[in-house]
């Protein structure tokens, strides 16, 4: 069932972002919901996550009002200890022999466009 939902929320977010979602009632019916199904759960898009969706009744398409995308995971949160380790984003162990600057020899720079990673 989990499965289901991660590929639904997957196939939401690829329609949205191509701005290919139809109607309502087309994106309820692609998405297999009732189309009061497909209001309850953008409301809650909407409302409760803070996703950024609108609707273009010229276009017949729902889309992101600011650049993103619809993430279904988990994210593991770190217990107290780890957290009063962390130093610079990375965790710190007091008894490695690397300083931060040599755990970084094995990096290389990526240029940096327009705000965003070079792919």
């Amino acid at each position: 069932m989990l499965y289901t939902i991660r590929n639904r929320f997957q196939y939401l977010d690829s329609l949205i972002r191509k701005r290919a979602t139809g109607t309502p009632r087309e994106l309820a019916q692609k998405l297999g919901l009732s189309e009061r199904t497909w209001y309850k759960l953008r409301d809650e898009l909407i409302n409760d996550i803070g996703v950024p969706l609108a609707y273009c009744s010229v276009r017949k398409t729902y889309y992101y009002e600011q650049e993103g995308e619809l993430i279904f995971q988990f994210r593991r949160r770190l217990d107290t200890d780890s957290m009063e380790n962390l130093e610079g984003g990375r965790l710190y162990q007091p008894d490695s022999p690397a300083s931060f600057f040599d755990s970084l020899a094995h990096c290389t720079l990526n240029a940096v466009a327009f705000g965003r990673l070079a792919p």
